[in-house]
């Protein structure tokens, strides 16, 4: 398998996302300059595989006319839910950033996409940033740590959207460190304050 890499970089105009491919842009703690759409930390940027796009397009009428279309803030290749953890770290150009949770907002989608998203498991993640700094599209995705090996993104989709019944495992993601605070507090309210040991 080839090196991860950003594809492209998305930078909001008007109510469009645009692709900078050649210009550096800076990563701040709350995203990419000039995408300061949101104060969570943990969702600084949204990550996308490009290889979803296939999958949309063979279904979708009309397709999409390209990429960032979801709202993306980077799009990448040679990643995917499967293969990407919660607490995942990479360095990226000057950065580095952390997996944090699965893409599970409505933010910049229609509803239905948004409920095909997360039937389908093809929901993308956030990253927060850890270090902050400046990439580019092109710029290969370093892995540094993979504390969470267990716990991809696919797995979290998983035990959020469908086996809710399943406290041991809704337990068990709740107690993930590095899982975004948005995301352990729903699984701790759905426990309801048992402790499963």
């Amino acid at each position: 398998m080839e090196e991860p890499y950003v594809h492209k970089i998305f930078i909001r105009d008007k109510h469009r996302f645009a692709p900078h491919p050649e210009i550096k842009t800076f990563v701040g703690k709350t995203g990419l300059d000039g995408n300061k759409v949101t104060d969570n930390p943990d969702k600084a940027i949204f990550c996308y595989p490009i290889q979803h796009y296939t999958y949309w397009n063979d279904i979708l009428d009309p397709p999409f006319s390209d990429f960032g279309e979801l709202g993306e803030d980077m799009a990448v290749l040679e990643m995917g839910e499967q293969s990407v953890c919660i607490g995942d770290s990479y360095a990226v150009g000057d950065t580095v950033l952390q997996v944090s949770q699965p893409k599970s907002d409505t933010r910049f989608l229609d509803k239905e996409m948004a409920m095909k998203m997360l039937k389908t498991g093809k929901t993308g993640w956030y990253f927060r940033v850890l270090k902050e700094g400046y990439m580019q599209a092109g710029s290969d995705l370093t892995l540094l740590a993979r504390p969470y090996p267990n716990w991809t993104i696919a797995a979290c989709n998983e035990v959020m959207h469908l086996y809710k019944d399943d406290l041991r495992l809704t337990n068990d993601l709740a107690h993930c460190e590095l899982l975004a605070d948005s995301w352990r507090k729903i699984l701790l309210k759905r426990l309801g304050g048992r402790a499963i040991l």
